[in-house]
Order: C-alpha cells, then sequence, then structure tokens
C-alpha cells in the first residue's frame, strides 16, 4: 500500500513537470515572438507616420504653390487698372469666392490705404494698414507669407500677399488674402479629414514652433517649440520618433516641414494602439495551439503509471521545445513499448504544430501584412547583406501616380486594393533572384539581382505600359513613376542607392510622371 502511495504521487510528479515545462516552453517561445513584433511594430508605426507626414507637407507646399499662383494672376488683372475701383472690387470679389481659401481679401496700395475689401461687409475700405506685419508686406514687395499674428480685429490670422505692379513695373500696392486660423477650415480642406479609429491625429507649427492647426480648437496659437518633435523639425526636415505628449501619453510621431512655408507637419499615433494588434496576434496563436498542449498533457498523464524512464527524458526535453533541435532528441528517444512510442509522437505533432506556429509569425514580421510583399524592415536586412557581399543589383524606387486622389475619389478600400493590384504584378515581373518590397505608403521597391541598369530600364518601361493599358480596381488605369540607381555604378553604399534612385524617381515626378528616371548621376 505504502509503494502504491509512493507510486502515484511519482506519477503525479511527473505529470507535473512535463506540463509545467511544456508551457514554460510556449510562454517562452511567445513572448520572445511578442517581443519581436512589438518592435516591429513600432518600427512600422513610426516609418508610416514619418511617410504620411512627408505626403501631407508635399500637399499643402502644392496647395501654397497653387494659391499664389491665383493671386498672381488677380496682381496682374488689378495692375492692368489700379485707380478703377469697380474693377477692383470685382477682382477682389472674384478671388474670395472663387478660392474658397481666404476669410477675407483687400487690395493695399503704397502708402497703406485699404482700397477695397471681400467680403464687402467688413467695412476695411478707406482705412490704413498698422499691423507690423502688414506693413512688412509693403516693405518686402515680394510674394509673403506671414507667421500666425494679432489682427487689430482680434483674430489670429496667417497673411499670404502677392504684390502689384503696373504695365510700366511700378509698384503699386498688394492684394493681401487672411486666413483666420480659429475660424477657417483651410487645413481640413487642404490636408483632409483624419477620422483616425486608433487614436492617431495631426497638428501642423509654424517655423517658431506655434500650433496653427489642431484637431483640438483650443490648442491654436499655443507654443510647443519646447517639444521633442517640433525642436527636430527645427534641425531637419523629416523624421519620426517615440514622444510623450502633453496629456503624457507616449506617442510614436512622424514629422517632415513644408519647403514653401518652414511649417512643421506632425502625425501621431499613441504607443499602446500601435502595438495592440501584436498582442491580439500572439493571443490567437496561443489559442491555436492550447488545445494540442491539453490533449498532449492529459494523454501523459493516462500512461505515465506504466511509463517513467522514457517520460523523464521527454520532461527535459520539453523544458526546450522553443528550440526545434530539440526535436531530433526528442525522436532519438527509443520507443521500446507502444505506450512510449505513442506519446513520442504525441508531443512530435504538438511541438511541430507550436514551432509552425512561431514560423508563422516570423514570416508574418518579414512581410506587409496588405501588400504581402517583403517589408521595409527585410527590405533594409537585404540590400544591406547584398552590399556588403558586393552583389551588383540594380534597385527601382515606384510610386503610384495621384494614388491620394484615389483614397479622396474612392476611399481606402478601393486604395487598398489598387495597392494589392499593383504588388499583385510586381510579382509577376521579378525573377527567381529578385525581390519586390513595399517600402511605405503608395511607394515600392524592386532588387534586381545582378541586373544592368539597361535592362532594368527597359523591364520596367514594358511593365509601366501594360500597367498603364490595364483597368485597376478604380475602374480606371493606374499609371506610376520610378527611379532608377545601380551598385556599384552609382554608389557604394545602400544609403547612396537609395537617396540616388529616391531623385530619379523625384525627376520622374518632375516631369510629368507615368515614367521612368535613370539617375544621373
Amino acid at each position: 500500500m505504502i509503494s502504491l502511495k509512493k507510486y502515484m504521487k511519482l506519477k503525479y510528479l511527473i505529470v507535473a513537470v512535463i506540463s509545467l515545462a511544456f508551457f514554460l516552453s510556449v510562454i517562452v517561445s511567445t513572448y520572445s515572438s511578442y517581443q519581436g513584433n512589438v518592435k516591429f511594430m513600432e518600427e512600422q508605426a513610426l516609418e508610416n507616420n514619418r511617410i504620411y507626414a512627408l505626403k501631407l507637407s508635399e500637399t499643402i507646399d502644392q496647395f501654397i504653390g497653387d494659391t499664389k499662383r491665383v493671386m498672381r494672376y488677380s496682381a496682374a488683372e488689378i495692375g492692368e487698372e489700379f485707380t478703377n475701383m469697380e474693377n477692383l472690387q470685382e477682382e477682389v470679389n472674384r478671388l474670395y469666392s472663387q478660392e474658397n481659401t481666404f476669410s477675407s481679401v483687400v487690395v493695399v496700395d503704397a502708402n497703406a490705404n485699404i482700397l477695397v475689401n471681400a467680403p464687402q461687409d467688413l467695412g476695411l475700405a478707406g482705412s490704413k494698414i498698422t499691423s507690423k506685419e502688414g506693413l512688412e508686406v509693403l516693405k518686402n514687395r515680394t510674394a509673403y507669407i506671414t507667421n500666425p499674428y494679432m489682427s487689430p480685429t482680434g483674430r489670429e490670422i496667417i497673411l499670404l500677399s502677392m504684390p502689384v505692379y503696373d504695365k510700366e513695373g511700378i509698384f503699386k500696392g498688394v492684394v493681401n488674402g487672411t486666413i483666420y486660423l480659429h475660424e477657417s477650415d483651410i487645413f481640413e480642406m487642404v490636408l483632409g479629414r483624419h477620422p483616425y479609429e486608433n487614436g492617431s491625429y495631426v497638428y501642423v507649427v509654424d517655423s517658431n514652433g506655434k500650433i496653427i492647426y489642431h484637431p483640438d480648437k483650443a490648442r491654436l496659437g499655443e507654443n510647443v517649440s519646447q517639444n521633442e518633435v517640433v525642436e527636430n523639425l527645427i534641425k531637419e526636415k523629416s523624421g519620426a520618433k517615440e514622444v510623450v505628449n502633453s496629456l503624457d501619453q507616449p506617442m510614436l510621431a512622424g514629422y517632415s516641414s513644408t519647403e514653401r512655408t518652414r511649417w512643421g507637419i506632425v502625425v501621431q499615433t499613441p504607443y499602446e494602439e500601435a502595438i495592440n494588434a501584436v498582442g491580439k496576434q500572439v493571443s490567437e496563436v496561443f489559442a491555436r495551439g492550447l488545445p494540442f498542449i491539453i490533449l498532449s498533457t492529459i494523454f501523459v498523464f493516462i500512461l505515465a503509471t506504466r511509463i517513467v524512464r522514457p517520460l523523464q527524458s521527454m520532461a527535459e526535453i520539453a523544458g526546450n521545445s522553443a528550440q526545434e533541435q530539440e526535436m531530433n532528441k526528442l525522436k532519438d528517444i527509443r520507443a521500446w513499448y507502444f505506450e512510449v512510442f505513442k506519446i513520442r509522437e504525441a508531443l512530435i505533432q504538438s511541438f511541430s504544430i507550436l514551432h509552425g506556429q512561431v514560423n508563422t509569425l516570423k514570416e508574418e514580421s518579414s512581410t506587409d501584412p496588405l501588400t504581402k510583399l517583403l517589408n521595409r524592415r527585410t527590405f533594409d536586412k537585404i540590400i544591406h547583406l547584398w552590399t556588403e557581399q558586393q552583389k551588383p543589383y540594380t534597385l527601382v524606387i515606384l510610386d503610384v501616380d495621384y494614388f491620394k486622389k484615389v483614397n479622396d475619389s474612392y476611399g481606402h478600400t478601393i486604395g487598398d486594393e489598387v495597392l494589392q493590384f499593383i504588388a499583385s504584378k510586381l510579382k509577376e515581373v521579378v525573377g527567381e533572384e529578385d525581390l519586390a518590397c513595399r517600402y511605405g505608403g503608395e511607394e515600392f521597391i524592386l532588387l534586381l539581382s545582378e541586373e544592368t541598369i539597361g535592362n532594368a530600364f527597359s523591364r520596367l518601361e514594358v511593365f509601366r505600359e501594360e500597367i498603364s493599358r490595364l483597368i485597376s480596381p478604380t475602374g480606371e488605369g493606374i499609371t506610376f513613376s520610378a527611379g532608377i540607381a545601380n551598385y556599384p555604378l552609382h554608389g557604394d553604399q545602400p544609403k547612396i542607392i537609395l537617396e540616388k534612385a529616391d531623385a530619379a524617381l523625384y525627376e520622374a515626378k518632375k516631369n510629368g510622371r507615368n515614367r521612368v528616371e535613370i539617375t544621373n548621376a
């Protein structure tokens, strides 16, 4: 009776050790996968926000450029008949109503007298400009954009000004367009609405670190020049950084400054929201593997009364089940009777499923979830490896033309389908030794192994013409612009090759889009 009691305790101990070791191995594997994916999601969120901020800064630059062209046209019209008040009023009314940009428009002569204004109920005609900023605009006699300042009417405004010259080139005055920061929706109109479900938001600061656009209107005019991101904006054009916002909330921020105004665009995502998907993903993997773990434990418990020594070996192996090489040790255990053989096979099956799930997590961390192409993190590793091996390659940066219009016109779901459409076609273009990656947003990268620059150009031209003829998910054709650079022809470092290909892409866009350019460096 005593020996039986001792034997039962030993059985339970063996089962407990095996179960504990197995569960610990699962926890270690899951935790390691979780940490790796958290790091990846952080990097991805930072890069996505940086690219998005860069795109928004380009949108603002384009808007400012378009607005200046319209004002330059109005200034030329006004200069033709500067003394004709009726014509001046008509042109100012047209500029005010047509653009839907300005909160008010005025024409000021060289002596700071306001001649006409729109809307006319402002009643500014006949008064004089007295603000320092308004007088500075007259003094400069050039196209000018002010930082936000308080107007005599008590409004915080931004002033866009264009000089007026007559036919003889004599300076006559300026046409000024004002934007009331607290009343105008101009930034929503230019940048688009951002109804993020994950707590992300966009804000804009001027060159002095003063907020000129924020989803929370109460923060307009607030000086945030001491903010880490804003300090970086003053030092460099774009980047990404993990910061703490004014509510002491950790944020993943991407930022970029505009060329024309030196305003800073900041896109922020709460840290917890950015990594939330990792927890769900790991939980799903664990949930799928849990039934097999439980079944294996029950099976061991049933047979433990007659199996001691082989199970002790299996318990030791289960403690290291996160390592795939331990599978071979399990297979080497001598199954000299039926029960041991069945337990061994059950554990092998369970370990295989667990390792398969972990490997799936690793694969998902190296691919872009939307397009199933390699992601930027994997691309960075491969291009550095190829360069270290001195393996020749041609790099292509490809950007979908007018992709923002696709999202604005058809919605982000169709926009995602367009990216998947381009990705599927890219898979058909690359060879067995080539790589296709999603670089971020609507940008893709091809790494063409040991391909000459001429052959790469020919392949891209054929692909570009083919894509333009196909019907995309929008129901229309889609075009792209691309830039090409070659290692080692155009540089000896990945960063240099990327920069030159990106410069070539910029030239392709500058030259009308829907074209492929080779770097001229």
